[in-house]
């Protein structure tokens, strides 16, 4: 399934969590994923969510670091 993280489509398996998602955009931007553990998760609608937050075909999160 696809879902949008900060505005990028990422690809992604059918049942995953919102961390799996940001996972999958850190890699394609080849971004350093030490800092995950202080992760900040949000919803198209600005609500911050828990990164184990189950998403839908697409959906669209955002996150800061």
């Amino acid at each position: 399934m696809i879902v949008k993280v900060n505005k990028e489509e990422v690809r992604i398996f059918k049942g995953a969590s919102a961390k799996h998602a940001i996972l999958k955009y850190i890699l394609m931007k080849k971004m350093d994923a030490s800092s995950l553990d202080s992760i900040m998760v949000f919803d198209s609608k600005g609500h911050q969510i828990g990164d184990d937050a189950p998403l839908k075909e697409g959906q669209s999160i955002t996150f800061k670091i």
